[in-house]
């Protein structure tokens, strides 16, 4: 892997040991986002034509390769979306979403995409659900896999719950598919969230032993592994991985964009077409539009990603980032930001008076820290600028 500039990781990232496990991981990867369908499940989100439409354009500015633009058949405002995206999104592959029904495709169709996932349950969970045979199964890939190629769609198999189907009777769907009905790619769906990196790793290797196109990963978080097992299916062979932008999507969400592209630029050396200085816009224009926050520690995307308030790390950052950073925030269009409170030390309060341009004795800044301290302490919350300038100015 080649040194990537302004990270700072571990040396056991790079021991022969390690990266005899990284054979697989193609040398790029594809980014299919479906924010705009899957992400779109979030419990209470609704976007209106133009927010969609605003995504879109945004997403192919952050570089994302191929963008869901949802689900047709689903209502005439997603359709007339999906229209709008194709006509007015440039510099990315636009993609509908289809369930195993002729109808679906008809409507992808006619929104003017080249390209779709066909969707269809494979576990046993949801086949009962569904009141679905094995056979019933088959006969809609078949009739719909063929149909979409017959529109000259290029068509990615999904099968929906690929992580709690019979390993036999997966094989099988895949194969139909990719052997009988000219399926273009396949995807690997863990829906629940509940397969393990190892258990993703192994059966994307299955996968690519039983067809000859190539593999997608598309994963859940019920267990906070969503981005986890992505790069373990990668790390087995698959090229492209499906994410949403804050991770967002039914129940527990999807695999993040964020996260996931700054662990292959960062920590693997595998490059995308991701801007990494874009996607920090993009995370604020999807909260802003689906009003839902992303957690202010969110890695490379929330608030306090890049700020300091411990005096013991704001010492270390002043003197030395790489001592308390895996990566400068310029790599992802961030900046290092001390935040001072309850937990400041001198070496804060030095900076602090630095950047306001006052000059107070050692004893006159020991006093200004307790004050800094206590303010801190009493607000609950961090002290603001405007109020260390006062306070430092009372003491001058």
């Amino acid at each position: 892997m080649e040194d990537r500039k302004d990270f700072w990781l571990s040396d056991f990232n790079t021991l022969p040991d390690v990266t005899r496990e990284l054979t697989g991981l193609p040398p790029k990867v594809k980014i299919y986002d479906t924010t705009l369908r899957d992400g779109e499940q979030t419990v209470g989100i609704s976007m209106d034509v133009d927010e969609k439409v605003a995504i879109a354009n945004a997403l192919a500015r952050a570089g994302v390769d191929r963008i869901e633009a949802g689900f047709a058949s689903s209502s005439a405002s997603d359709k007339l979306a999906i229209t709008k995206i194709v006509q007015q999104v440039k510099g990315a592959e636009i993609w509908g979403f289809a369930r195993c029904n002729v109808n679906d495709i008809k409507d992808c169709v006619e929104t003017g995409v080249k390209s779709l996932v066909c969707e269809i349950a494979t576990s046993p969970y949801k086949m009962q659900a569904w009141s679905l045979s094995e056979e019933v199964i088959l006969k809609r890939i078949r009739d719909s896999i063929k149909f979409a190629k017959q529109q000259g769609l290029y068509t990615a198999f999904f099968a929906v719950d690929a992580t709690r189907a019979k390993l036999d009777f997966l094989k099988r769907v895949y194969q139909c598919a990719v052997n009988e009905c000219g399926a273009d790619e396949v995807v690997v769906v863990d829906t629940l969230g509940v397969a393990t990196p190892e258990a993703m790793f192994y059966l994307t290797k299955q996968v690519k032993s039983w067809v000859n196109v190539p593999v997608a990963v598309h994963c859940h978080n019920d267990f906070g592994l969503a981005t986890a097992c992505t790069l373990a299916a990668l790390k087995a062979g698959a090229e492209c991985a499906h994410v949403t932008v804050n991770g967002l999507g039914e129940k527990t969400g999807n695999a993040d964009i964020a996260e996931l592209a700054i662990a292959l630029y960062g920590l693997y050396g595998v490059e995308t077409n991701l801007k990494l200085g874009e996607l920090c816009s993009l995370s604020k224009l999807v909260q802003d539009i689906t009003k839902v926050p992303v957690s202010p520690q969110k890695p490379m995307v929330g608030d306090m990603a890049f700020k300091r308030e411990s005096g013991l790390v704001v010492a270390q950052l002043l003197s030395y980032p790489p001592s308390v950073e895996g990566y400068a925030p310029e790599v992802v269009g961030r900046e290092r930001e001390i935040v001072l409170g309850k937990k400041s030390g001198k070496k804060s309060i030095e900076y602090a008076l630095e950047r306001v341009g006052i000059t107070l004795s050692p004893e006159k800044a020991d006093e200004l820290l307790a004050q800094v301290k206590q303010l801190g302490t009493d607000k609950k919350a961090a002290v603001a600028w405007d109020e260390f300038r006062k306070l430092a100015e009372n003491l001058q």
